[in-house]
């Protein structure tokens, strides 16, 4: 690598040479493909989170929350992460299928103060991956609810600890780093959550699993099939070795960040991501005329933590595949996080943007399966939000509202080529 006179960090922890180790993500690639093709993507995002933890230098969690629709997959693809009793993998996965941001750090009444530090869940993650397969109940509720959730989210997602005060306890909690990363699982978020993130700052990345309706000949075909849980326990196995063997050779921290490149041409696509993040995630603001219009979009987020977080992402998507420099194909995996972690109501028509020149009203409507007027709403947002222009229709001529790519956005229709799966 440039600038090191020897073995790269990853060399460092080879086993084997690089076409075996190649072999392992090929393994993966092969069997999750021959029984779920549609999830390879989102099981291979799901080992790159796992694979940053292997990174040095990190200051931060890195999360990644899978959303679709119930029965696409989502889940599917986490408990294939499940570990296996005896694989190796029980030390780096802390599964808790459902939880509560004050399990970070319990003030529970009924359990005597020199045993609460037993209750915390947040020392539990350290150097871990904690994988929750419904997250639904978090990122729903009332705004004071959701607000105190994601408030705590927040401050455990620094990496700094977290400490928190009640009147039974007192202040209890961690003052230092504790690192670990994420991954779960939820149903689509209403734009009410995004709202609230959008005013806190969000340290979450989305990853928006495909939902695509299967045909009537596929629904047969899956019917006839008699090795659905056999299918489930292969890709677990699977899954598992890989990672036991993963973390073998590169264990928690190993890896030079520096020793995984990324090349100077590729950077400014990255950046570019994080600035589209920042400004989808914007907060809206509304007023009630005849009905809720936007009106405004206050001032996005600042990039700097996206960008870390995506370029840890890229890396440890290159790492599963032992490449020590990021490539398109790294860079793709971010394309898709990236419009995943915007409203899920904007993404349609983002996707559309990338191929197509313009989006009026009428295929807002067909791409969102929204009315008129709604999809009126969707176009403004945008322009609000500085990814598109919009230009007004004439009523009476029959003509609709339309947007078109910004010009600071312009470039994502330079990338259409590299629209598609993940690889």
């Amino acid at each position: 690598m440039s600038g090191s006179t020897g073995p790269s960090a990853v060399e460092q922890f080879r086993t084997g040479t690089p076409e075996q180790e190649a072999l392992g993500i090929k393994q993966v690639e092969d069997v999750v493909d021959g029984y779920y093709p549609r999830l390879l993507s989102t099981v291979k995002c799901c080992l790159a989170v796992f694979a940053a933890m292997s990174l040095g230098e990190r200051t931060k969690p890195l999360c990644v929350i899978f959303e679709t629709p119930s029965g696409y997959g989502k889940t599917a693809a986490l408990q294939m992460t499940f570990p296996i009793a005896g694989s190796g993998l029980e030390g780096f996965v802390y599964r808790s299928d459902k939880f509560t941001p004050k399990a970070f750090v319990s003030h529970a009444a009924n359990v005597r103060k020199e045993k609460l530090g037993n209750q915390d869940l947040l020392p539990r993650l350290e150097n871990k991956v904690l994988v929750t397969k419904e997250l639904a109940p978090i990122f729903r509720g009332r705004t004071e609810e959701l607000t105190d959730n994601f408030s705590m989210l927040i401050s455990v997602l620094d990496g700094k600890g977290f400490t928190s005060d009640s009147g039974m306890r007192g202040k209890r909690g961690y003052e230092k780093k504790i690192l670990f990363n994420w991954v779960g699982a939820t149903t689509p978020l209403p734009p009410a959550t995004h709202r609230v993130m959008s005013q806190l700052g969000t340290r979450l990345l989305f990853n928006e699993v495909p939902a695509i309706e299967p045909t009537e000949t596929e629904l047969l075909a899956y019917a006839r099939r008699e090795d659905v849980g056999a299918a489930e326990l292969i890709c677990q196995q699977v899954v598992n070795e890989f990672l036991a063997n993963f973390f073998r050779d590169h264990p928690i921290g190993s890896v030079s960040a520096e020793s995984i490149s990324i090349p100077e041409e590729r950077l400014p696509e990255l950046v570019r991501w994080a600035r589209f993040i920042a400004a989808g995630r914007a907060e809206i603001r509304y007023e009630k005329e005849s009905v809720w219009e936007p009106v405004a979009a206050l001032q996005p987020e600042a990039p700097f933590k996206i960008i870390n977080s995506l370029k840890e992402l890229a890396r440890g998507h290159a790492l599963i595949h032992c490449r020590e420099q990021v490539q398109a194909a790294d860079l793709e995996l971010i394309a898709h996080v990236a419009i995943s972690s915007i409203p899920a109501h904007l993404r349609p028509i983002v996707r559309e943007l990338r191929i197509s020149e313009c989006v009026d009203t009428a295929r807002c409507v067909q791409l969102c399966r929204v009315s008129d007027t709604t999809a009126r709403r969707y176009l403004k947002e945008l322009s609000l939000l500085g990814i598109a222009t919009l230009t007004l229709g004439e009523p009476k001529l029959n003509r609709p509202n339309s947007i078109n790519l910004a010009d600071p956005f312009r470039w994502l229709r330079t990338l259409e080529h590299q629209v598609g799966g993940v690889g």
